[in-house]
């Protein structure tokens, strides 16, 4: 059984090896998968959240690159730019049925951050993505993310409890 931590770790690996080595997508996951043992709701986890991330890599890196004002995206760490590509679109699209409140997926970041980047790349994860929330519906829109279900029950299950779904997928 793989945790939801170990997955999202499992996916930094997975996105940096295919932004800074230039591998196949499918090829990376299908390995990581493979040699991690990775079965299950955590295989789903991994193969959602590397192939949503990189495949929307483009519009995200335009929210990022708004976001991070006074850096180019070429000098943001490998490490930090791969941690925002996949919650940005954690956050943005959702990667299950049951969304983790935003605040999680934001610590969760952090503490990926935190483990494998820099000790100030926290502090600059968490200014991107506390941004991302904030202006929710626009990049959102940006994404092609399309609302469902407006309605919020204040259960703090999902962020705002809101069914989305992704037009662009």
């Amino acid at each position: 059984m793989t945790s939801r931590r170990k997955s999202r770790e499992l996916a930094l690996s997975c996105m940096y090896e295919i932004d800074v080595g230039k591998h196949d997508p499918e090829v990376v996951l299908e390995r990581t998968i493979e040699s991690q043992d990775v079965q299950g709701a955590a295989q789903t986890f991994l193969r959602s959240s590397v192939r949503l991330a990189w495949g929307q890599r483009a519009v995200v890196d335009e929210i990022i690159g708004e976001l991070a004002v006074g850096w180019r995206l070429e000098r943001i760490a490998k490490v930090d730019l791969a941690i925002l590509r996949l919650t940005i679109v954690e956050l943005l699209i959702g990667l299950e049925d049951e969304r983790p409140p935003d605040a999680v997926a934001i610590n969760e970041a952090v503490v990926l951050a935190k483990k494998f980047s820099t000790q100030d790349s926290g502090k600059f994860i968490n200014g991107i993505l506390a941004t991302v929330v904030r202006n929710k519906e626009q990049y959102q829109s940006a994404l092609g993310v399309e609302r469902k279900d407006t309605k919020t029950n204040g259960s703090g299950g999902g962020s705002d409890d809101q069914s989305l779904s992704s037009s662009s997928s």
